[in-house]
């Protein structure tokens, strides 16, 4: 006999459930007298510092608010119908023998004669009957009416309730589930959520689950129409179920698309007043708890649909963990989107394609998810991708779970006035072109290592220990210095598997830092396909691609992660400069208007639009500024406060316009521009060499005229007026 050891009962003992039967608590570990005589608690100790920085974590269904404004408001001709019930026989198709250790094949028939309904089975000898029992009352009170649906795992029958005068369905359980449902009833009437199934009651007889009637259709009866951020809003409410479901120390162990179904919801009003039209969507509740299974037991699964279940020779397959329903899930998610799967193309399907296929990797089975709340974190960030490609969405500002954030923006000089080195080195040729470094640049690879940001402490994932934190923590700081040599020796250290995406995204920093672009490529590769609703391994691809001049890859990184969240300026200003190198001059601009609105990234923003308007084309094919894009480069330039920003946008400006006129005119106002920078300078060389090179520009001032040609007063020759200094 077991004692409760809550010293403040310590008389009652403990049951098969682990709960007291005296102070009907669970039992907890043994408590040390110290503790409750007021004793102060040992000082905590030291921890080794871990990899990241700690946050509190986001909502991981955030997915949700994306996915449902896509729903119409108040219509109904695209809501599900509701199931009927049928009073046939189960089909042959679905006739299978009730013993779990069996399940084969019954009541089939051959040689063009029906099969027989009722009998035993040929293998096991165990006894079936497919009959639909209509008009039988089960415990004085439930009137089966009809049969819902039939399976592998038993039957479904609609039944009306006399004591509640409302119809319920009684589910039929059979061996190992009967005895788990028996032994788990409390905990099975107690599962209260809004996207499962109400389970009512246990009957003895039969035994049956009694479960909440839902007049609607299950999911297999789509056939891809829906749209895409509708389905993957349903994958986020299972999970939501699911994450429920494992709380409370349960499996489903059944999850498929025959086993969610939908129906209509209304949410309030559509004019925000009763006196207007419902404001309906699509719920979906998981249904069917015939195959449930505690979490804890052991010993392998019994009762399963083997289409929707991981491989025989899988982890999960002798002793099933929640990974076993994440697997379901993945696997309905694929089938239900199978149609939108076909095309990567559209805005969020490639990541979608990434997150089913880790939560159904039957080659390294411990990538998979390891919770529902992991799972819908990804699945939350996929849909926000595939919102961003809808106009009806605006882009969403969030924080990364997994990521922190990344104040740089990483422009390539774009986003800041020339340096005044620029001028005082220019040097003009005789008919004042001036030589000049490029107006921007791709970032350099070791500046994007040091850039790109750490990622945050994984709270679920069971491969990250202390000292891997620790070992984490060491590289990271070996990067940020930068030594990539004492990086890559701590990351060896953190002891972490070959197919994890944290060994990954630091093999691929590393790497960048060395100059190492294509190692980098693959390692964020691996990243993106284990993260598919991150943005920041896309980023990184992106610019890993612009390093390599792969411009239609970089655009399409870029374009996906800015379209979804402009708050990751990097990937604004990297789309801005792949469009200018492109001869897409109004479209860059349009680019970094968009960044404008961004408080971070606002006034660098404003100086790339100024300075987009008006650079040299990247290749000699691409036209340069017209009259056009130079007066509102100047109408622009107006709005600058900082002197020597505006002065030095000035100078470039007159410099566009020189270069599209080459008119005198506009050669005198580029010197007038230089020498006004020439007040900026922090020393008396470059003070005198931008006077110099402001003389060079000038135009040759006109001198009498003679018959001998232009000569000056005291005989020779001059082309310039000199300026005063």
């Amino acid at each position: 006999m077991t004692v409760c050891n809550r010293p403040d009962c310590g008389r009652g003992e403990i049951d098969d459930q682990g709960f007291c039967t005296a102070c009907a608590r669970r039992q907890g570990p043994p408590t040390s007298t110290a503790e409750h005589a007021g004793a102060h608690p040992p000082a905590p100790q030291r921890t080794t510092p871990a990899a990241g920085v700690a946050a509190v974590r986001p909502n991981p269904w955030y997915g949700l608010e994306l996915a449902e404004p896509l729903e119409a408001a108040g219509r109904t001709d695209d809501l599900p119908p509701t199931a009927s019930s049928s009073r046939d026989p189960v089909t042959e198709r679905e006739r299978h023998c009730s013993d779990p250790r069996c399940q084969a094949p019954v009541g089939r028939g051959y040689d063009r004669s029906p099969g027989r309904i009722h009998g035993y089975c040929p293998r096991c000898g165990a006894r079936f009957d497919f009959r639909v029992p209509v008009g039988k009352t089960v415990a004085e009170r439930y009137v089966i009416e009809g049969r819902l649906g039939s399976g592998s795992n038993g039957t479904a029958y609609l039944a009306y309730d006399n004591n509640l005068q409302a119809y319920v369905v009684l589910k039929a359980l059979t061996g190992s589930v009967a005895r788990t449902a028996e032994h788990e009833r409390d905990a099975l009437v107690d599962l209260r959520h809004d996207n499962i199934v109400r389970i009512l009651d246990y009957e003895a007889e039969g035994p049956y689950l009694v479960l909440e009637y839902v007049p609607g259709v299950d999911l297999s009866e789509l056939h891809g129409a829906d749209r895409l951020a509708v389905l993957l809003g349903h994958g986020i409410r299972i999970l939501q179920a699911l994450d429920h479901l494992h709380a409370k120390g349960l499996l489903h162990c059944d999850v498929k698309p025959s086993n969610i179904i939908r129906f209509p919801v209304e949410r309030g009003y559509t004019d925000g007043g009763e006196g207007g039209e419902p404001a309906r969507r699509e719920g979906v509740r998981l249904i069917d708890f015939g195959s449930v299974r505690k979490r804890n037991a052991t010993g392998p699964i019994e009762s399963f649909t083997p289409d929707y279940a991981p491989r025989e020779n899988d982890p999960e397959w002798d002793e099933p963990t929640v990974g076993f329903d994440l697997f379901s899930l993945g696997v309905t998610l694929k089938r239900l989107c199978h149609v939108h799967l076909d095309n990567l193309a559209a805005p969020g399907v490639e990541s979608l394609q990434f997150l089913v296929d880790r939560a159904t990797d039957s080659r390294v089975p411990k990538r998979r998810f390891a919770t529902a709340r992991q799972f819908g974190e990804q699945l939350s960030g996929v849909i926000r991708q595939v919102a961003a490609g809808s106009p009806q969405h605006a882009p969403v500002v969030r924080a990364s779970a997994l990521f922190g954030s990344m104040p740089k923006a990483l422009h390539g000089g774009l986003g800041a006035a020339r340096p005044i080195r620029h001028w005082v080195g220019a040097k003009p040729d005789d008919d004042a072109r001036l030589t000049m470094p490029a107006a921007f640049r791709t970032p350099d690879p070791r500046d994007v290592a040091m850039a790109l940001p750490a990622p945050l402490q994984v709270p679920d994932d069971p491969d990250i220990t202390e000292s891997s934190r620790a070992a984490l923590a060491e590289s990271q700081r070996a990067l940020r210095t930068p030594d990539t040599a004492g990086a890559r020796t701590a990351l060896e250290q953190a002891d972490l598997p070959t197919w994890h995406w944290l060994k990954s995204w630091y093999t691929g920093l590393i790497a960048l830092a060395d100059g190492e672009n294509e190692q980098a490529t693959r390692h964020f590769t691996a990243v993106r396909k284990a993260l598919p609703g991150e943005l920041i391994p896309q980023l990184a691809l992106g610019l890993c691609a612009e390093i390599s001049h792969r411009a239609s890859v970089a655009q399409s990184c870029y374009s996906t992660v800015f379209d979804t969240s402009p708050a990751l300026g990097a990937a604004g200003f990297g789309l801005a400069r792949v469009h200018l190198r492109a001869g897409r001059r109004m479209a860059a601009v349009a680019t970094v208007d968009r960044l404008a609105d961004v408080v971070r990234y606002g006034p660098a923003a404003r100086i790339a639009a100024i300075r987009l308007l008006i650079v040299a084309p990247a290749e000699q094919e691409h036209p340069g500024p017209g009259s056009a894009e130079v007066a509102q480069a100047r109408a622009r330039r107006a709005e600058i406060v900082d002197r020597f920003t505006a002065d030095s946008l000035d100078a470039e400006i007159r410099y566009a316009d020189f270069l599209r006129t080459g008119d005198t005119d506009d050669r005198l106002a580029l010197s007038r521009a230089i020498q006004e920078l020439a007040a900026h300078a922090t020393n008396g060389g470059d003070h005198t060499a931008l006077l110099d090179g402001a003389n060079h520009v000038r135009p040759p001032v006109p001198w009498p005229w003679s018959r001998h040609g232009r000569i000056g007063l005291f005989g020779f020759k001059r082309k310039t007026q000199p300026l005063s200094s």
